[in-house]
């Protein structure tokens, strides 16, 4: 039976030398903190804006991404947001909606080096929107996050 990897030797240079990952620069993330339900940037009572840092500033980018249509927005550059209009307006049948979903929700947020993975999507569908729920592990933690996304 034919070997499933090729095998070959490796030179002694090369099998000595040490490999060593390349170290990914993470500054501080900070950004002003966003209160989702009221639409708006927090302040404290002297009307100081209120910072959002590291895990708190990364959750809220996670939402900020999956909730913004990408190319819609002059103040985002083409790396920024999901396409969701283009797959909820074409009436793929929803094993293939899903998947395009998916795709553009996991392409959006592996941009930031912070991004682990996001995995475990799971899709409830109504008249005009879905509701998307998927797990997003990042360098803080591991966290179940929920869009309704429409058209």
């Amino acid at each position: 039976m034919p070997d499933l990897y090729p095998m070959f030797d490796v030179p002694e240079d090369i099998a000595e030398e040490e490999i060593e990952a390349p170290e990914i620069d993470l500054n501080p993330l900070k950004t002003a903190a966003f209160d989702f339900n009221k639409g708006e940037t927090i302040v404290d009572l002297k009307g100081r804006v209120v910072m959002a840092e590291n895990q708190a500033a990364y959750r809220q980018w996670v939402i900020k991404c999956v909730m913004t249509e990408r190319y819609e927005y002059l103040a985002y550059g083409p790396d920024f947001g999901v396409e969701v209009k283009a797959i909820m307006r074409a009436n793929y049948p929803r094993d293939i909606a899903e998947s395009e979903l998916e795709r553009t929700i996991r392409e959006a947020l592996m941009v930031d080096p912070r991004t682990v993975s996001v995995d475990n999507f799971v899709f409830e569908w109504q008249a005009d929107s879905v509701l998307v729920k998927c797990e997003v592990e990042s360098i803080y933690d591991q966290e179940e996050f929920t869009f309704r996304l429409t058209a």
